[in-house]
C-alpha cells in the first residue's frame, strides 16, 4: 500500500460528510474517460516511487507545521505541473530541484477536465490527472523539503469544438450544474489540502466568463471554507483581471503575467522589455489599489523560443528555440520587481511557470530547467526575499 492511503480515505470521508451537510452532490466514485490528450510542455523520464524507495508511514506525522499567512514574507514560488501520465511517477526529484533553486513555495498544478466549453461535468482524468493519493504524497514530499504548498487546479478541455475554446471562454449549458460539479472537485482538494497542510488553494484560474458570477462563487467558497482553513486565491487572466469580481471573496488576488512586452517587430533586448514591465507595473498597481489584499503573480513564464516575449501566452507548439529570449524575459521582470532599495510595491509573491518537463536549451517549452533562464530565476527568487 502506498503511503498516504489511509489519509486519503479519511479526507474523502470528511469531504462527503461536509458536502452532504451543505446539500451538495457527492462524487464517491471516480469518473472515467476514454479520450486523452494533455497540454504538458515536455514528457518526463519516469521517477518511480517504488524505485526511489517508499518512506515509512510514521514519517507522515513528522511534517512541519503549516505557516500562517503573512504579508511580511513574500511567496518566492515555482509552479510544478502534475502532468505525468505514469501513475508510478514521483515528483520528489523535481521538488528537490525547486527547493535547491531557492524557492520558498511550490504551486502543484492539478489538471481538471471537461469535454468542451459547453460541458457541465468536470473530473480528474484517469490518465491525464493525478490521483488524490498522488497529490497527498506530493504535498508531503514538498513540505518535508520546507516548501509551502499551493494547490493550483486548472480546467482543461478534452475535446474543444473550436480552436478558440479554452477555460477562459467556458459557456456551460447549465451554470448551476457546472458550479456543482466544479465544487465537488474543489471540495475534495480543499479537504485533502487541509489534512496534508497545504497553505493555499487557488479556487479558480483564468475562468474569465465565470469569475463575475458572485452568487455562484459565494456559495462555492462558503462550502470550501467549511472544509479548508488555509488561504484562498483566485488567479485572473492577464487581460481580464480588472473584471474578476470574485477577487472580493478571496484572501489573495492573483494575476497571470502573460502580458505582451513588445511588438513582434521590436527587438527583444532587456531595455525594451524593462520599459514595458515598468509601464505594466504602474498600471497594475493603479488598477488593484482598491483591494487591501496580498497581490501575487500566479504565473510568470516565457517559452524558450523566438517571439516568446511578444506573445507569452502562446502555448501552441512549434517555433524555433531561443533560450536567450526566455532568459531576457525573466531578467526584465527581475529588474522591475526587485531593486537595490527593495521597493517592491504591492507584490506579495510570484510563481514561475513551470518547472515540469525535460528542459534543455534545444526545447521550446516554458520550463527553465537546463536553460540560461534557470540562473536568472535563481537570482530573482533570491532578490525577492524580504529581510
Amino acid at each position: 500500500m502506498k503511503r498516504g492511503l489511509v489519509g486519503v480515505f479519511g479526507f474523502m470521508a470528511a469531504a462527503i460528510v461536509t458536502a452532504r451537510a451543505l446539500s451538495l452532490p457527492v462524487r464517491e466514485k471516480p469518473v472515467r474517460d476514454m479520450v486523452g490528450g494533455a497540454e504538458a510542455d515536455d514528457k518526463m523520464p519516469t521517477h518511480s516511487r517504488t524505485s526511489q524507495g517508499a518512506e515509512p508511514h510514521d514519517q507522515d506525522n513528522q511534517l512541519p507545521a503549516r505557516p500562517r499567512t503573512s504579508r511580511d514574507v513574500i511567496q518566492r514560488g515555482v509552479a510544478l505541473g502534475m502532468f505525468a501520465e505514469d501513475v508510478s511517477f514521483s515528483y520528489a526529484p523535481l521538488l528537490g530541484e525547486i527547493a535547491e533553486l531557492g524557492a520558498s513555495h511550490v504551486a502543484l498544478v492539478i489538471p481538471l477536465y471537461q469535454a468542451h466549453a459547453g460541458s457541465t461535468t468536470l473530473f480528474l482524468h484517469t490518465r491525464l490527472s493525478p490521483t488524490l493519493e498522488e497529490i497527498a504524497d506530493t504535498i508531503r514530499d514538498a513540505r518535508r523539503l520546507g516548501l509551502e504548498v499551493t494547490l493550483f487546479p486548472i480546467v482543461r478541455l478534452l475535446a474543444p469544438r473550436t480552436p478558440n475554446e479554452w477555460r477562459g471562454r467556458l459557456q456551460p449549458t447549465d451554470r448551476d450544474a457546472w458550479f456543482r460539479s466544479y465544487g465537488q472537485l474543489l471540495g475534495d482538494l480543499a479537504s485533502l489540502g487541509n489534512l496534508t497542510g497545504a497553505s493555499r488553494l487557488v479556487v479558480g484560474s483564468e475562468l474569465s466568463t465565470l469569475d463575475g458570477d458572485i452568487t455562484q462563487w459565494d456559495k462555492l467558497l462558503t462550502f470550501v471554507r467549511a472544509v479548508y482553513s488555509g488561504t484562498l486565491v483566485y488567479s485572473a487572466n492577464w487581460d481580464h483581471y480588472r473584471y474578476a469580481q470574485v477577487f472580493d471573496l478571496v484572501d489573495e488576488i492573483g494575476v497571470t503575467a502573460y502580458f505582451s512586452l513588445r511588438d513582434p517587430k521590436q527587438p527583444s533586448d532587456v531595455p525594451t522589455l524593462v520599459s514595458s514591465w515598468r509601464r505594466l507595473r504602474r498600471q497594475l498597481e493603479s488598477d488593484l489599489a482598491r483591494y487591501d489584499k496580498p497581490f501575487l503573480f500566479t504565473e510568470v513564464g516565457y517559452r524558450s523560443r523566438a517571439g516568446a516575449t511578444a506573445a507569452p501566452w502562446d502555448e501552441t507548439g512549434g517555433g524555433s528555440s531561443d533560450p536567450g529570449e526566455q532568459q531576457r524575459g525573466f531578467e526584465a521582470f527581475r529588474q522591475v520587481f526587485t531593486d537595490p532599495l527593495g521597493t517592491r510595491g504591492r507584490l506579495d509573491g510570484i510563481y514561475v511557470w513551470n518547472w515540469y518537463g525535460y528542459g534543455g536549451p534545444q526545447t521550446t517549452s516554458y520550463t527553465p530547467r537546463g536553460k540560461p533562464a534557470a540562473t536568472t530565476v535563481r537570482q530573482l527568487l533570491s532578490d525577492l526575499e524580504r529581510p
